[in-house]
């Protein structure tokens, strides 16, 4: 008989904590979270990093980084969580904002399914294309908000 004050749950079942079970651990914060808390300095970021690849004639990583400021200047805009796996660009803008006209609902389906590096793909007329729709979609958005806003053509 065990005389101290003790709940019934003892020794076996005290083992696991010593081996760090039984704790919760701390996660450690990925970049999609990091990207998840400061998406408007991630767009100014991004938008950066895309012109200096369009600037090098890189043009299949200038056009990653063009859509992903999209996304990012996007969620900035959204109220409420939004999922780290929602890429969508349309599906975003719809949270965003409640109206959205045709002109940028066309450019946001036009650069929506371009998010992963498939090399030497794209070609200089492409990525201009690609970098003057996604100039007139954040030029557009920074319309629609106070706070949003960056250079979009930066040194």
């Amino acid at each position: 008989m065990n005389d101290s004050k003790d709940t019934g749950v003892g020794g076996l079942f005290q083992l696991p904590k010593l081996f760090g079970f039984g704790k919760k651990k701390e996660k450690s914060k990925t970049e999609s979270e990091e990207t998840e808390i400061y998406p408007l300095e991630k767009a100014k970021e991004n938008w950066k990093t895309a012109i200096s690849y369009y600037r090098s004639e890189q043009y299949d990583q200038a056009t990653i980084y063009f859509r992903e400021s999209l996304e990012m200047l996007l969620r900035a805009n959204c109220h409420g969580y939004i999922s780290s796996s929602e890429k969508n660009l349309t599906a975003l803008a719809k949270k965003a904002f409640d109206n959205i006209p045709a002109e940028i609902s066309a450019a946001l389906k036009f650069i929506n399914p371009h998010y992963t590096l498939v090399k030497s793909v794209y070609t200089a007329a492409f990525a201009d294309d690609i970098y003057e729709k996604a100039k007139k979609v954040a030029t557009w958005i920074f319309s629609q908000s106070s706070y949003t806003k960056f250079d979009l053509d930066p040194k």
